[in-house]
């Protein structure tokens, strides 16, 4: 599944906080930025944003984050990636970069984050500009290898990961080099916007949103993981253009996306198979009885196939063929027992069948029946899935009650659950920003007054993609409170606010 060993890139995993400050026992509140985040049973996203009115665009659909595919250019954008990230001939480049960083780790004693990463969660008023741009030229050649990456339709990488043998140990060394680029790609979108450069910034944050739909063509949780964490390192930073007075109203940029953004199809259809690409023997387990000396030779190529997939199959794998056989033979009633009460086998059909064929006929069975109970759902509307997925049909007494033959499904299935999660969370903030810059055209045709509901919107306030039903939105005294749904766990709220006339 090539995400066992990669953390799963939430957007609160991407910014982190140097310090925080407690506020309750079960609160924790902290400064990112413009962000603001309440960290307690429920992570609260926080950001007030002064909007700048600005009515729609003319023509309509004159900007563009990403191109359509008529005007996109032909090649592939996972060659112009690799330039970018690569530094190739710019050893010099490199070397001074990363001096710069140990320099200004080495100054912090270990004490908190230290510059670049530090200015990424600095707001746009107290950036030392003059020192970003400094540090930038360093990547200077970037610039033209990402705007051409981002004017591809394609991204591929040429994987062929259904030729390799071992799936778990296929390394994806460039795809967190990818991340870095979005970082990087992040202070040039806030040094664009302290020069007022907005169609620059403009241009540079459809160069960080690209990055997520093009690693979504790779076949890999890990890969759609780092492209949504690259898209939303760009998204975090979006509302500064619906603060600034030059920057265009991007309501229909936004809608000309794709939807959602974050697609994770080609890799959840690698991911629901991927237990047997990566452990092929047990394509061949059915309930045809097979002799002893099969399942002897069996569980030798299981053994192997098992290495280095990672906690509990590493625990198994070292006890060597007499530890597993022992194992399985420890196991085999609660297999049995599964077989029968749950796939409505005969005891007498299991009778001839040698213990080691019950034990891994229930583990296929077992992974199969719930594997496509979180699968099943994504075929669902967004708003439909929510409530719906493996945690919450009794999973867990499941894997309790039948021991070692839920090993492959405890293990395997809530990295699909956090890719389904983060995907969905990147489409709720696109709508929330869309309905930000509704807002911005209502206040550039109303005489800078909020609408009082979002219902006055001229330009269409989308639907929460949790909820398919309307944002929270609420008027009160200082301005008007805007709040999506928590998924799960997080939660954004803006708390708008209106420019004052000039004098």
């Amino acid at each position: 599944m090539l995400i066992a060993a990669c953390p799963c890139f939430s957007h609160a995993q991407e910014l982190t906080a140097p310090s925080a400050t407690a506020t309750s026992s079960d609160e924790v509140v902290t400064r990112e930025g413009a962000w603001e985040y309440s960290r307690g049973a429920i992570t609260t996203a926080r950001r007030t944003v002064t909007l700048a009115p600005k009515a729609e665009h003319k023509p309509a659909l004159s900007v563009r984050f990403i191109p359509d595919p008529f005007n996109a250019k032909p090649g592939n954008a996972a060659i112009y990636y690799l330039k970018a990230g690569g530094f190739f001939e710019q050893q010099a480049a490199m070397q001074a970069k990363r001096k710069f960083e140990d320099d200004s780790r080495a100054a912090t004693e270990g004490n908190g984050d230290y510059e670049p990463y530090v200015w990424m969660d600095t707001e746009l008023k107290d950036l030392p500009l003059e020192k970003v741009k400094e540090y930038l030229v360093y990547t200077s050649f970037q610039p033209l290898f990402l705007e051409e990456a981002a004017a591809r339709l394609y991204c591929d990488f040429d994987r062929q990961i259904r030729t390799v043998d071992n799936p778990v140990g296929y390394l994806l060394p460039e795809v967190q080099t990818m991340r870095e680029l979005a970082r990087m790609q992040s202070l040039r979108f806030l040094v664009a916007m302290a020069e007022n450069r907005t169609d620059d910034a403009v241009k540079i944050l459809g160069q960080m949103i690209s990055m997520g739909p093009h690693f979504c063509q790779e076949p890999f949780l890990v890969s759609n993981l780092v492209g949504t964490a690259c898209a939303n390192i760009g998204l975090q930073q979006a509302y500064y253009l619906s603060e600034h007075p030059d920057a265009p109203n991007l309501y229909w940029a936004i809608a000309q996306l794709p939807n959602p953004l974050i697609n994770l199809d080609q890799s959840l259809a690698y991911e629901r198979e991927f237990l047997f690409e990566q452990v092929k023997a047990l394509r061949e387990v059915d309930d045809t009885p097979k002799p002893d000396g099969y399942w002897s030779e069996f569980i030798d190529r299981f053994a192997d196939s098992i290495q280095g997939v990672g906690a509990p199959f590493d625990e198994l794998k070292t006890l060597g063929k007499a530890g597993i056989t022992i194992a399985i033979g420890s196991n085999v009633l609660k297999a049995r027992e599964y077989l029968v009460d749950i796939e409505g086998m005969s005891s007498d059909k299991l009778d001839k069948l040698p213990n080691t064929q019950i034990f891994f006929l229930a583990m296929r069975r077992f992974y199969e029946r719930y594997r496509d109970e979180e699968f099943k759902y994504s075929f669902l509307p967004v708003h439909a899935r929510q409530t719906s997925n493996v945690t919450s049909t009794g999973i867990g007494k499941m894997i309790t009650k039948y021991g070692l033959i839920t090993l492959p499904t405890s293990l395997f299935l809530p990295a699909v659950q956090a890719a389904q999660s983060a995907s969905l969370r990147t489409q709720q903030q696109l709508a929330l920003w869309q309905t930000i810059e509704s807002i911005r055209h209502h206040l550039a045709t109303h005489e800078n007054k909020l609408p009082a509901t979002l219902k006055e919107l001229e330009l269409p306030a989308p639907y929460d993609p949790l909820t398919n039903g309307p944002f929270e939105y609420v008027m009160h005294a200082s301005g008007a409170t805007l709040k999506g749904a928590a998924n799960p766990g997080l939660q954004y709220q803006f708390e708008l606010r209106t420019k004052s006339p000039n004098p």
